[in-house]
Order: C-alpha cells, then sequence, then structure tokens
C-alpha cells in the first residue's frame, strides 16, 4: 500500500493518519473546514474562548492514555475536574486552550489540506482511503465516487442514528451562578444536555457559557430562524446568569453530534480495491476516546 488519503481531520482521521505515517505509510488528510479538530472544537467571540462541540473526555484504555500522558506532559492537555455535582474521583480532561488544543498537537508533522472538500475520490489518486466523516457524507462521498457499497451492508449503516445539538454560547459581563467546577450534565429529559462554564473550567479568560441543547429540543428547534433561536436559549439559560448579563450571542448547530446506536466494530471495510474503510465515533461509540480507537483500528485493518 502507497498514499492513504484521509477524509475528514476530526480525531478519527488525526490518530488514523498518525499511526499510518508511522507505519511508513504516505498519507494526506484532507479536512473541509478552516481547522482541525472536528468536534473537538473552541470558538473565540470577542474576548472569550469557548468550547461547543465536546466537552471533556475521559481515559479507559491504555492506547489512549499513553497519548494522554504525553500530552499533558507538553502542557497540551490538563484535568479539569473529576466529576459534576458528585465527585466521582475519576479525571475529566480539556484541552488546555480549549479542546482544539489536542486536535492541534496531533496534526502537528502530519500533511493536511484544509477548506478541501472532497466530491469524488478517484480524483486524489490515492491507493487507499479512510473516511472519518459521518456515515451519510461517507456513503454519499462513495456514491459519487463510484464505489459501490454492498446493499445489505449499506442498509445497515444507513441504521446507526445521529444525535442533534444546538450549541449556545453567551459572553458574560460578569461571572455567572454556575459553581465550580464549571460544569453540569443532565441525563434526564431537560431542554438541555450540558453546560459549561469556560471561565471556571479554565478555557476563557472573561466569563463565557457554553449550553449544550438536547437532542430532543434540538430536532424540534432545527429549522427556527436564528433571533428565535436566540430568544428562547436566553430563557433556559438565565436561571445559570446570577447577577450577569448577556453581552453577546453565537450559536452553532452540530448534525452530527454522537450516535445514537453505535456500529459494533471500531471500524468498517465498506471497499476493497481501492481500500476504504470508515472510521469516527460512530463506530466505537460517542465518547472522545471511542474516536480515538476507531482511528486507530482503521489504521491497523489497513496495515494488516
Amino acid at each position: 500500500m502507497g498514499t492513504v488519503a484521509i477524509i475528514g481531520a476530526g480525531l478519527s482521521g488525526l490518530i488514523a493518519a498518525r499511526e499510518l505515517a508511522s507505519a511508513g505509510h504516505q498519507t494526506v488528510v484532507y479536512e473541509k473546514a478552516r481547522g482541525v479538530g472536528g468536534r473537538l472544537a473552541t470558538r473565540r467571540v470577542g474576548m472569550a474562548r469557548f468550547d461547543h462541540g465536546a466537552q471533556f473526555f475521559t481515559v479507559r484504555g491504555d492506547a489512549f492514555r499513553a497519548v494522554v500522558d504525553e500530552a499533558i506532559e507538553a502542557d497540551v492537555v490538563a484535568e479539569w475536574c473529576r466529576g459534576f455535582g458528585e465527585q466521582d474521583g475519576y479525571p475529566r480532561y480539556r484541552g488546555a486552550e480549549g479542546m482544539t488544543s489536542l486536535a492541534k498537537w496531533l496534526a502537528d508533522g502530519l500533511d493536511i489540506r484544509l477548506g478541501t472538500r472532497i466530491e469524488d475520490l478517484r480524483s486524489l489518486g490515492a491507493d487507499a482511503f479512510v473516511i472519518s466523516a459521518p456515515i451519510p457524507q461517507a456513503l454519499e462521498l462513495l456514491a459519487n465516487s463510484a464505489m459501490a457499497v454492498a446493499p445489505a451492508l449499506q442498509e445497515n449503516l444507513r441504521e446507526v442514528r445521529y444525535n442533534r445539538s444546538i450549541a449556545g454560547m453567551f459572553v458574560l459581563d460578569r461571572p455567572s451562578a454556575i459553581e465550580l467546577p464549571g460544569g453540569e450534565q443532565h441525563s434526564l429529559p431537560t431542554a438541555y444536555s450540558f453546560v459549561a462554564d469556560n471561565y471556571l473550567k479554565g478555557v476563557s479568560k472573561i466569563p463565557a457559557i457554553t449550553m449544550h441543547m438536547s437532542n430532543d429540543w434540538s430536532v424540534e428547534h432545527w429549522d427556527t430562524s436564528t433571533a428565535e433561536l436566540e430568544q428562547a436559549m436566553r430563557g433556559h439559560v438565565k436561571p445559570l446568569l446570577g447577577e450577569a448579563t448577556i453581552s453577546e450571542i453565537s450559536l452553532h448547530k452540530w448534525r452530527y453530534a454522537g450516535p445514537q446506536n453505535p456500529w459494533p466494530d471500531p471500524c468498517c471495510i465498506v471497499h476493497v480495491d481501492p481500500a476504504v474503510v470508515l472510521c469516527g465515533d460512530a463506530f466505537a461509540g460517542p465518547k472522545v476516546e471511542g474516536a480515538f480507537n476507531s482511528g486507530l483500528a482503521a489504521a491497523k485493518t489497513l496495515r494488516k
């Protein structure tokens, strides 16, 4: 196997590229966005900084632990807390300057073509492909590339459903009423699933709240106008403000915010000649470590 093209510079794509490059393969990563990381996303709004995708990650396996320990040593990753509400003693990690810190560190030294949307895999002239984009986008790309996927496999892949989430980013004029460590997680049905105070978290130099709306709320309001969304989300964040007022709002819609029913295997071979492997958090669970494990599995599959 010679050149491997990786579609998507999220965590899965970056890990696959690193593993393949370390094994001596020529790799090129193509990313349609202007930056790396996917849902390891950090955004500036004025003087505030927000994590508006994944808020933290945990570590379970040895492979991810080795990378995270190295990132901690390099001051790229830091521990945020050990639980929300009740402390359970298990570390939750964040990027040192936001979640994109980890992605940027992993991307160092890789050949990454940002702002590049691929419409046909055949145009890349690669010998093999890793697609880390969400499954619907991956299947559309394969169809556009005239790379047939077995009908039964395609049908099963389409059964994977994704959550949606609308993220609200609120710049405040003073500290919020959220208590340390700065995060609230909700598993019961509520309008929002997670809220983070980026100032208490250590990401923003000024008070700034990220609120992730739940899948049900996000689906219901997906096509609502920006002005109406902002008004509705003001109402949900108000009890968390205390004496603070909102000075600026920004929204981001995550159409693929994590799988509801992940694929049972960490990656999936969908085409043989040339080899095409799908990976991403849909193949190993919605957690950050799941995306890591999926990218690792994709690289190992191509190296066999």
